[in-house]
């Protein structure tokens, strides 16, 4: 009778411990500094060819109600959720306060980019991936830092054919906002959560 009696205790210790471990091994979280960014003029701007990836400012505009600068930002996600989004709990993405005066807050929208696949010193108007559709967007106040956007869903589908995440950010109507790149040493960041 002892002997079961030890055993059922170890038993739900161990089982205990094993919950216990099981939780911690689900919460990583990385911290994923954009690995290639870039302004993509538009055709309008009559400078196709032009590469602005070295640039150590980002800037995204629309004048007359057209677009006349994106800004296109590449991550490379967790290897361990290539073809695994469902081990993708949350993926969060920070933008660097902007350089521009702000003087009231405005919203900007966030598009997925066709492709991962681009070169940050060589991409222009020409060879760009295409925007895809939207994703979400983001509201820059007139002081401070860009709150986090949830760009999970967004992860999780890039995540099912490998790493590579890129994205656009549109501009808002009539308005333009430059943001430091990573060349400036203030880049943009996904915050990414596994288990």
């Amino acid at each position: 009778m002892k002997f079961l009696t030890t055993a059922v205790v170890a038993t739900a210790s161990i089982a205990a411990l094993s919950a216990v471990g099981v939780s911690a091994q689900t919460q990583k979280t990385y911290d994923i500094k954009v690995s290639k960014d870039a302004t993509i003029l538009s055709p309008s701007a009559n400078c196709n060819e032009c590469t602005l990836g070295a640039d150590q400012r980002l800037e995204v505009s629309s004048e007359g109600g057209v677009t006349s600068r994106q800004i296109l930002l590449g991550f490379t996600l967790p290897s361990e959720t290539i073809g695994r989004p469902d081990r993708l709990d949350k993926c969060l993405l920070e933008l660097p306060q902007p350089n521009t005066p702000m003087t009231a807050s405005v919203t900007l929208p966030i598009n997925a980019a066709s492709s991962p696949f681009w070169d940050e010193y060589s991409v222009s108007t020409n060879n760009a991936p295409a925007v895809g559709d939207n994703i979400g967007s983001i509201t820059i106040p007139n002081s401070g830092k860009p709150p986090l956007v949830d760009l999970t869903a967004a992860c999780k589908a890039a995540s099912t054919s490998g790493t590579g995440f890129s994205i656009y950010l549109e501009p808002a109507v009539n308005k333009h906002l430059q943001f430091p790149s990573k060349e400036s040493y203030t880049a943009s960041y996904l915050h990414v959560t596994i288990h």
